[in-house]
């Protein structure tokens, strides 16, 4: 009965342990993301504007990417100013950052940028010949990725969040 008693709190004990440990973990996992997303569609063409006003809050970060097929259904990203494939795209934090993108190929894509939430910042479906944009605001500095939903494997970059 005594072994009973010591093995049922023991036993206890532990599933406390493992709940607080998987509660603890699952709040900071969840705060560790990108916050204020937006999702816009659009079909219009920018310049790129890659440096933000002088530390103004609501100052933009824009970066224009493109899409390129280098081989029958092989796509990449492509940085507009550089030609850059899969580029490292540098953003600020606290900053207004849109990454708008051009789709001159006949497939559709979709840049989603993995932040680790449940709900992914994405550009939705961007059509062939079209255009389209996602807009997001990192109150953190960090390294994020990007994909692209139909091409993960061919089309994806990082996301360089730093302080102004």
């Amino acid at each position: 009965m005594k072994t009973t008693i010591h093995t049922l709190i023991v036993s206890i004990s532990i599933v406390s342990i493992i709940l607080t440990v998987g509660i603890v973990f699952n709040y900071y996992v969840h705060h560790i993301q990108i916050a204020a997303i937006e999702e816009k569609k659009d079909n219009v063409n920018t310049t790129i504007n890659n440096t933000p006003a002088a530390s103004n809050a609501s100052a933009t970060n824009t970066v224009q990417l493109s899409v390129k097929e280098e081989t029958p259904g092989v796509y990449r990203w492509i940085n507009a100013s550089n030609a850059e494939d899969n580029p490292t795209l540098k953003v600020f934090k606290n900053t207004n950052s849109i990454i708008k993108i051009q789709n001159p190929t006949d497939t559709k894509h979709e840049l989603i940028i993995d932040t680790g939430a449940d709900e992914l910042p994405s550009s939705n479906d961007i059509d062939p010949n079209s255009s389209g944009q996602v807009s997001f605001n990192s109150n953190m500095t960090g390294t994020f990725t990007y994909h692209c939903a139909y091409h993960p494997y061919t089309m994806k970059g990082t996301i360089e969040v730093v302080n102004k």
